[in-house]
C-alpha cells in the first residue's frame, strides 16, 4: 500500500476501465485506523475491510499490530495522508449529522468509490446517491451481495465524469433538483484541469436547491506546480504521476470562497488539516502536513 498516496479516482482517456485502485486504498485506511483501541480511534467503520480486494492490503490490515506497523510506515513515507482520509472523513460524518438534522433529505457522493455511509448510518429517511465510474460501483454492489451487506436507502448512479452528464444522470435516478441536498466532492478536483472542475460546479448549482449544502476538498497550488516544501506531498505527486493520473488542479488557502461564489455558493468554513487535527479531544496521533484543504459552503440563490 506504501508505493502509492491516497487518492480517490482512476483516469482513463476513454473512459475508467477498471475499479479504482486507489478508491481502495482509501478503504484500506480507513480500515487501518479501525484496528486502534475503541475511544482513540479517529473515526469508525467496521465494514472497509469488506472491500479489500488486493492481497496487499489485506495483508495490511490482517490484525492490530500488522494494522500499526502500517500506519506508522505509511506515515512516514507519505506524512499527511493519513490526516487528509481520515480527518475528511470525520468532517463529513458531522456534516451528515448537521444535514440530517435540519432536514435535508438527499445526500450525494461524488467519487462514492467504497463508501459505507448507507451501511453505518441511520439517514433518517434521506436518498443517499452515489455517483461513482460503472466498474468500481460494479464491483462495490458485487462485494455486497457476496457478503449480504444492505446499504439503505441508495441509489447507484453510474457515471463516467469524463465522459457523461452528470445532472442526466442523477436525473435518470431520480434525484429532485427542488429538495435541498448536501453534494460531498472529495477527492476529485486535484485529477481535474480547471475547467472540469468549474463545469462540475456549474453542474452541482444547476442541480441544487436554495439551502443545499456543498462538501468541497483541495490540494495546495504549490503541490501541483511543484514548490511545496512537504516532502510527502513531493512523493505522493511524483506517484500519482507516474500512474498515469497527475495532479493538475489547486488552489490557495483562501481563494475557494472567490471560486465558488461564482456557482452561488457561499463558503461557510474553510480548514487546514491541523486545524481539524487541532480539534480532536486527546490530539492526533499522525502528521499533518498542510498542503490541504476542505470547505463547507451553502447554495444561496438560482
Amino acid at each position: 500500500m506504501a508505493t502509492a498516496p491516497p487518492t480517490d479516482r482512476e483516469h482513463a482517456p476513454a473512459g475508467q476501465v477498471r475499479r479504482s485502485r486507489t478508491a481502495e486504498i482509501v478503504c484500506a485506511e480507513r480500515a487501518l485506523e479501525t484496528f486502534r483501541a475503541e475511544g482513540r480511534r479517529v473515526i469508525e467503520d467496521p465494514y472497509a475491510r469488506v472491500f479489500l480486494g488486493a492481497r496487499s492490503h489485506r495483508f495490511l490490515t490482517g490484525g492490530p499490530l500488522r494494522a500499526a506497523a502500517t500506519r506508522a510506515a505509511f506515515d512516514r513515507l507519505y506524512p499527511g495522508y493519513l490526516a487528509v482520509v481520515l480527518l475528511r472523513h470525520r468532517e463529513f460524518e458531522q456534516e451528515l449529522t448537521r444535514a440530517l438534522a435540519d432536514g435535508i433529505g438527499q445526500v450525494v457522493l461524488l467519487g462514492a468509490g467504497y463508501d459505507t455511509t448507507a451501511l453505518r448510518r441511520d439517514l433518517a429517511g434521506a436518498t443517499l446517491f452515489e455517483v461513482d465510474a460503472p466498474p468500481t460501483q460494479a464491483d462495490k454492489r458485487a462485494v455486497l451481495a457476496q457478503h449480504g451487506l444492505t446499504d439503505r436507502s441508495t441509489r447507484y448512479v453510474p457515471c463516467d465524469f469524463e465522459r457523461d452528464s452528470l445532472p442526466q444522470r442523477l436525473l435518470e435516478h431520480g434525484f429532485d433538483p427542488q429538495a435541498r441536498s448536501l453534494v460531498a466532492w472529495w477527492g476529485v478536483s486535484f485529477f481535474l484541469t480547471e475547467p472540469a472542475v468549474r463545469r462540475t460546479l456549474a453542474d452541482v448549482a444547476a442541480l441544487t436547491a436554495p439551502g443545499s449544502r456543498l462538501l468541497f476538498d483541495y490540494l495546495d497550488r504549490s503541490v501541483v506546480d511543484g514548490t511545496t516544501p512537504y516532502p510527502g506531498a513531493r512523493r505522493a505527486a511524483a506517484a500519482v504521476a507516474r500512474r498515469g493520473e497527475p495532479y493538475l488542479f489547486g488552489l490557495g488557502r483562501g481563494e475557494a470562497p472567490e471560486l465558488l461564489a461564482g456557482f452561488a455558493f457561499e463558503v461557510e468554513s474553510e480548514a487546514s488539516m491541523r486545524e481539524l487535527a487541532g480539534r480532536l479531544p486527546g490530539g492526533f496521533p499522525y502528521s499533518t502536513d498542510d498542503f490541504f484543504g476542505v470547505v463547507a459552503a451553502r447554495r444561496t440563490g438560482r
